[in-house]
């Protein structure tokens, strides 16, 4: 399957508002896993007040990243997949 077709199957999102909060959420998860790795790396070569600083840093915006995830709800196909019924009723 081709990426046009797989991109036509997928619904076309709605609201500026929910995009926007995706992808401050993303940003954030994406953020908090860079500092995060770079925190450890800190720490890692020797105790480092700055690396310990910066890794719970990063955990809190990881923290919040997956916080914000959760409030953005289920994908909208995937609750119309659920309400579809499997089969046809018989009569």
């Amino acid at each position: 399957m081709s990426a046009r077709e797989e991109g036509a199957r997928r619904p076309a999102r709605r609201g500026g508002q929910r995009s926007e909060a995706e992808r401050r959420a993303r940003r954030a998860l994406g953020g908090g896993g860079l500092l995060l790795l770079t925190g450890l790396a800190l720490v890692g070569v020797g105790p480092s007040d700055a690396g310990m600083g910066l890794t719970v840093l990063a955990l809190a915006l990881l923290i919040y990243g997956i916080h914000s995830f959760g409030r953005l709800g289920p994908e909208r196909h995937a609750l119309d997949e659920r309400a579809a019924p499997s089969s046809p009723p018989s009569t």
